[in-house]
């Protein structure tokens, strides 16, 4: 019997009272594999525009791409059907959709992905789109609660992210999804250990500027802590060596597009810039920057086509404090999200430096008989001396240029205001390790404990 490609897409089956989808994902990963599933790779965890305000709750669908016989595709279909139905979170805020695409993944979703990493996209854009699909057998409907349902738009894009050519890795360790309190009771100092021991190859565990720690969440959801990497192994082996101290119910290591600043890859003129865009844009700094109450900092940066406000909040640490060394005439690159107010404002997530103006005093010549300074002899005239009275009319200003306190390069946030997209400064440079398919077929990538 032949194998079939088979990609199941999956976003918004959590509820502020809690689960997760990619907890879901780890139970359908657990019931695919009891019928033969063979993964084409781990499962994704795939994060879009983070500007979005109707983005679903954390903003990150899952998908799992895999081979399967033909004749177990139906009863494939019925198992994640009956998961979902069975243990997605029922909330008035929750709009769950899951997709099936078998084959290739079609082009046209590929485009819809690319989109929604940067600009708003319309739900009704991709309905049309997945309906015409649809149509034509290339992907379907395989769980709903509305003919329109908003985890449409994470679900078809995890999909069309197959093959993800930009990624790091994150293993996600669970707790029973039962349990709903937001304390997690885990010893921070093993985490410190873990940051000390791993880093950078394990990174954005622990903030210590703010002393928090950013590997733990703080809600009702069923996961316990997250471990961010370039190398899976390097995962697993840091969960050796704390499992002994925290009781788990299952984990699994996803591959996804954290930690890339895959958002900030469109360049635009600042005349063309739309609400939630995630963009980067070039100018110049227009005059010397505000510093409101409570210490957010605006800019003004226009390029040839216009000029748009840029917000270096307090909370973004490190980026807030480089915004004030900023001056008119510095030339810059911003990356960020376009928030509409009264006008466009981008929200700074990242600063290069291009090309910092000189910073320049302008003085009025010293006489070159006694050397005293020399003041004006009038509109036209020149120079007088004041003190041995020598004149000039050829004589002009001196100019004495200083260094720069801020320097050309790359300025970023400080980890506590992270979008789950920003690139830490550690893994500059660095590349994933790229798993094999015997890594895959191990299936020490996974573990739920059966109940």
């Amino acid at each position: 019997m032949s194998l079939v490609e088979v990609h199941v897409g999956l976003d918004d089956a959590d509820s502020p009272l809690g689960f997760c989808t990619t907890f879901l994902g780890l139970l359908l990963v657990n019931e695919l594999k009891k019928i033969g599933a063979v993964f084409l790779d781990l499962p994704y965890l795939v994060r879009l525009d983070p500007n979005i305000p109707a983005k679903t709750r954390g903003n990150g669908a899952v998908s799992l791409h895999f081979r399967l016989e033909q004749d177990k595709i139906t009863h494939a279909e019925n198992i994640i059907r009956n998961t979902v139905e069975r243990f997605a979170e029922k909330h008035g805020k929750t709009d769950p959709a899951v997709v099936i695409s078998t084959g290739n993944v079609p082009e046209e979703l590929k485009e819809i992905f690319q989109r929604a990493l940067s600009e708003y996209v319309p739900v009704s854009y991709v309905h049309s789109m997945f309906r015409k699909l649809s149509e034509e057998e290339k992907i379907r409907m395989v769980y709903a609660y509305r003919d329109r349902p908003r985890g449409l738009i994470g679900a078809v894009s995890a999909v069309a992210a197959y093959p993800l050519a930009q990624y790091t890795y994150e293993l996600l360790v669970y707790r029973d999804p039962r349990d709903k309190t937001a304390e997690r009771n885990i010893d921070t100092n093993m985490f410190l250990d873990i940051d000390k021991t791993y880093r950078p190859y394990i990174f954005s565990t622990f903030d210590y500027n703010s002393g928090r720690l950013l590997a733990t969440p703080h809600g009702p959801d069923p996961v316990l802590f997250g471990l961010r990497s370039l190398d899976p192994d390097t995962l697993l082996k840091a969960l050796g060596t704390i499992s002994g101290g925290v009781s788990f119910r299952g984990y699994m290591v996803f591959k996804t597009n954290q930690a890339t600043n895959m958002h900030l890859k469109v360049k635009k003129k600042i005349a063309s810039l739309r609400p939630y865009d995630s963009v980067v844009v070039y100018g110049r700094v227009d005059s010397k920057p505000r510093i409101i109450p409570g210490g957010h900092v605006f800019a003004e940066v226009c390029d040839d086509t216009g000029c748009i406000t840029i917000a270096f909040y307090k909370e973004t640490g490190s980026l807030n404090r480089v915004s004030r060394l900023l001056r008119k005439g510095d030339k810059i690159e911003v990356g960020g999200g376009v928030i509409p107010r009264e006008k466009n404002t981008l929200n700074a997530e990242i600063l290069r430096v291009v090309e910092p103006a000189p910073l320049m005093l302008e003085e009025n010549p010293r006489c070159p008989k006694c050397g005293a300074r020399m003041t004006s002899a009038g509109r036209n005239k020149g120079y007088k001396c004041p003190k041995c009275g020598f004149r000039s009319t050829t004589l002009g200003k001196d100019i004495k240029k200083f260094p720069r306190i801020v320097e050309p390069g790359l300025y970023i946030q400080s980890p506590i205001a992270f979008r789950h997209l920003t690139k830490p400064r550690e893994i500059y440079g660095l590349q994933p390790v790229t798993i094999t398919s015997d890594w895959l077929i191990s299936e020490k990538w996974f573990y739920l404990e059966q109940q």
